[in-house]
């Protein structure tokens, strides 16, 4: 009888255990449901649904792929799950080779750095020293972290690395997101870089952050040692540029001659290069050439208030600086009294 009573029970016990692994089964399988209300609301909208059948990822598995994630967008805006990229795997000889030609480069990146350095020196930006090289997330790049600052206070992360397709990279990324509008990325050839190439990277990661400063900084009081400092980051620049304008400028018969070596101005905070625009020997006007800040400002004058309207002013900025822009906007300040000079000469 009690042999009986527990052959009964097994049994029962036994198919209740299949009953719930064929739950399981057709769980996995199940489809989302709607309620009765819910379907009814479908047949009156006259619509039809379509669930996709969800993925069985473990919670672990999930987990660690979210974390790992995040850690690679955490930087530099990366979107999670970008793994295009990310699956490329390095062999020990190329990693060799990309650390091999990212020692090459730091002569010409340390000069660029420098170069940049001074020319903002007057805005009060700057760039810090250089953390340990290392390779990025997912091996994407094998570079390093400088911070960059204002005035005492680091504002924002300033990433430096080359890719395994030897292009180099520069990415600005502000520590606050109030800060986002200073964030920049801009890139290089990484063969032949140069101080001055580099130097054209750097400007054009920063020119957010320079007229972010320009902006919300108003202005710096400079000491004349400190404007001085700063004049002579550009000096070679407005020379080569004074240069190039008075090459062509020599063919209307007018050039730019200094008055002075560049001063402290109070007016500028900065250092000022006066010089007089002269058509075929006679003086006709003046021009200043200013460092105000982040930006250098060319203006022209004229003796006669009857042709103000041929006064030029205007500025561009000391970020990536170089003579062929600066060249321009001397030419072009400079023209229209000079135009205005040569047709009275003929008409006289």
């Amino acid at each position: 009888m009690t042999t009986g009573i527990i052959l009964v029970l097994s049994g029962i016990l036994i198919g209740a255990g299949f009953a719930l692994v064929w739950r399981d089964i057709r769980r996995s399988r199940r489809q989302a449901f709607l309620s009765e209300h819910d379907t009814a609301r479908v047949a009156e909208a006259d619509v039809e649904i379509t669930v996709a059948r969800p993925e069985r990822i473990s919670r672990a598995g999930l987990g660690a792929k979210s974390i790992a994630s995040a850690i690679g967008a955490s930087l530099f805006g990366r979107k999670l799950g970008d793994t295009a990229e990310g699956a490329r795997v390095l062999d020990e000889a190329a990693q060799q080779a990309v650390v091999a030609d990212w020692a090459a480069l730091q002569e010409a990146l340390e000069a660029g750095v420098d170069n940049i350095n001074g020319l903002l020196q007057q805005a009060q930006i700057s760039i810090g020293q250089a953390g340990e090289s290392a390779w990025s997330y997912k091996n994407h790049g094998y570079g390093i972290y400088r911070r960059i600052l204002i005035g005492e206070e680091s504002v924002a992360w300033l990433r430096l690395e080359l890719a395994p397709d030897r292009i180099l990279h520069a990415r600005v990324k502000a520590h606050k997101d109030d800060r986002a509008e200073i964030n920049a990325a801009a890139q290089a050839e990484a063969k032949g870089l140069n101080a001055k190439r580099a130097s054209d990277l750097l400007a054009d990661c920063l020119k957010p952050l320079a007229a972010y400063v320009a902006k919300t900084q108003g202005p710096v009081v400079l000491t004349d040692a400190a404007s001085a400092k700063a004049w002579q980051a550009i000096d070679g620049v407005v020379s080569a540029a004074l240069t190039a304008t008075n090459g062509a400028l020599s063919q209307a018969g007018a050039r730019l001659v200094p008055l002075d070596a560049p001063a402290w101005h109070a007016e500028v905070n900065g250092h000022r290069l006066p010089l007089a625009i002269e058509v075929y020997g006679k003086d006709v006007a003046r021009m200043h050439i200013d460092h105000r800040g982040a930006e250098v400002e060319v203006a022209v004058g004229v003796p006669d208030a009857l042709f103000i309207n041929l006064g030029r002013r205007r500025r561009i900025a000391v970020a990536g600086l170089a003579t062929h822009p600066l060249a321009e906007v001397i030419a072009d300040c400079a023209w229209p009294v000079i135009s205005r000079s040569r047709d009275s000469r003929r008409s006289a």
